[in-house]
C-alpha cells in the first residue's frame, strides 16, 4: 500500500516490511503487468509521472522499457530508491504535467480521486492495480475484511474507490481504452500486511481473495 503520511516512530511497521510487502505485490501482478505495457502508448508519450511510487519498481521497469522521462514521488522519503528519478513529495497537493501517469495501489490515498483527476494535465492515466476492498472474500468468514477496512481508514485511507475507478475517470472527463480485474487465488493472506491494520490478530487466519482493479484511461 501506498500511504498518505509518513508513520509515525513508533509504528511497529519498519520500511523493511514495507519493502517486503511491495515487492510481493510486484512479484504477483507481473503477468497482468505485462499484459498492461502491451497496451500501452508508450511510443507517444515523453514524460511519465508516477505518485505514490513506494520503493520505485514499476518506475524501474517502466524505464527499461522506454526512452520517456519518468519521474516517481512518494510522501515517505524513507522508502525512495536513490536515483534523481525518484523524489519526496506529495502528489496530492501539486500534481505534475505528464503525458503519462501511472499508478499502482494509490487510489486509497485520495479523498475525492474525480476532483484530483480532474487537475491533471496529462493526456493518458494507467491505473496497474488497485484493491476493490468491498469485494475481499474469506473462507471460513471470520469478519477480517470489515477488520482489515476499519483499520485501513482508521490510518486516513479510503477503502471505497477501487470499485469505482470507472465512475471517476468518467466524471473526471477521461475516455475508457481497455481495463478488467483480476481475482487471486484463494489462499492465507500476507500476515505482515494485515498485522499492519488490524489489530489483536491472532489464530488460524482464513483463506482469502482479492478483486485487483486496472485500467487505461485518456483525457478527452
Amino acid at each position: 500500500m501506498k500511504r498518505r503520511t509518513e508513520p509515525p516512530a513508533e509504528t511497529p511497521c519498519s520500511r523493511e516490511v514495507l519493502r517486503r510487502i511491495y515487492r510481493r505485490q510486484f512479484n504477483e501482478l507481473a503477468p497482468l503487468r505485462r499484459h498492461i505495457f502491451s497496451l500501452l502508448p508508450l511510443s507517444q508519450v515523453k514524460t511519465i509521472f508516477e505518485p505514490g511510487c513506494g520503493t520505485g519498481l514499476l518506475g524501474q521497469q517502466l524505464m527499461s522499457l522506454t526512452d520517456a522521462v519518468y519521474t516517481g514521488m512518494d510522501i515517505d522519503r524513507q522508502i525512495l530508491p536513490e536515483g534523481e528519478n525518484f523524489v519526496q513529495g506529495d502528489a496530492l497537493k501539486k500534481p505534475p504535467s505528464a503525458d503519462l501517469y501511472v499508478s499502482g495501489f494509490f487510489f486509497s490515498s485520495l479523498g475525492d480521486p474525480a476532483k484530483w483527476l480532474n487537475e491533471l494535465k496529462i493526456r493518458y492515466f494507467a491505473v496497474f492495480s488497485e484493491y476493490d476492498y468491498m469485494s475481499i472474500e474469506e473462507k471460513p468468514s471470520m469478519n477480517i475484511a470489515a477488520r482489515l477496512r476499519k483499520g485501513l481508514e482508521a490510518d486516513g485511507l479510503f477503502t471505497g474507490h477501487g470499485g469505482r475507478l470507472d465512475e471517476y475517470f468518467q466524471r473526471a472527463g477521461f475516455r475508457k481504452l481497455h481495463g478488467g480485474d483480476v481475482e487471486s487465488d484463494c489462499r492465507k493472506p500476507d500476515e505482515g500486511f494485515l498485522k499492519m491494520y488490524v489489530p489483536f490478530l491472532t489464530g488460524e487466519l482464513p483463506l482469502m481473495s482479492w478483486r485487483i482493479v486496472w485500467g487505461i484511461w485518456r483525457k478527452q
